[in-house]
């Protein structure tokens, strides 16, 4: 078994167990029942459990959703229509939204990633801001209408909520904001 074989498998089983029971709750030695590999094996990629929760929520972070459209350099309306597809495609599989909620109460109860959180609040979503708003200095409201941007697509896209009723929704909101 090759190394990167024997760390998917543990990544895999990680998440899933972290998405059944939560990170506080999945212990390292289920992780490594689950992947078929002994818990030392676990320990040798990753130095601790922080260290396997942190690699993945790497791949549910709110900037991991996103990264696509930021890669593509697009501004206003696009970057607004990339930023809807990709948050319902992405919480369009279970696993990723029951992660997802528990990394948001993770960022709550743990100073490590309330930090992680924080900094793509202030962060990542002012450059949204910029290229959404096709501003060089993003305003209080404008970084405050991007959190809500990011709040409602969260809330409606985990919970199924029409696509195109919330795209609707949003532009309308937001066609007196973005001038580019």
């Amino acid at each position: 078994m090759s190394s990167k074989t024997t760390r998917e498998k543990i990544l895999e089983a990680a998440k899933e167990l972290f998405a059944e029971k939560g990170f506080d709750k999945a212990s390292i030695e289920q992780i490594a029942k689950r992947a078929g590999v002994s818990k030392t094996l676990v320990f040798w990629y990753f130095k601790n459990k922080e260290g396997l929760i942190e690699e993945v929520t790497k791949e549910v972070a709110p900037s991991r959703i996103i990264q696509k459209c930021k890669e593509g350099n697009l501004k206003g309306e696009e970057l607004l229509d990339c930023i809807i597809e990709n948050y319902y495609a992405f919480f369009s599989d279970e696993r990723n939204k029951k992660l997802a909620i528990h990394l948001l109460d993770l960022s709550l109860t743990n100073p490590q990633f309330k930090e992680v959180y924080e900094k793509y609040c202030e962060e990542e979503l002012s450059e949204i801001a910029k290229r959404l708003f096709c501003k060089d200095e993003v305003t209080r409201k404008d970084l405050a209408t991007v959190k809500m941007i990011h709040g409602t697509l969260m809330c409606n896209a985990i919970h199924s909520e029409d696509k195109e009723v919330i795209k609707d929704l949003l532009h309308s909101m937001l066609k007196d904001m973005i001038g580019c």
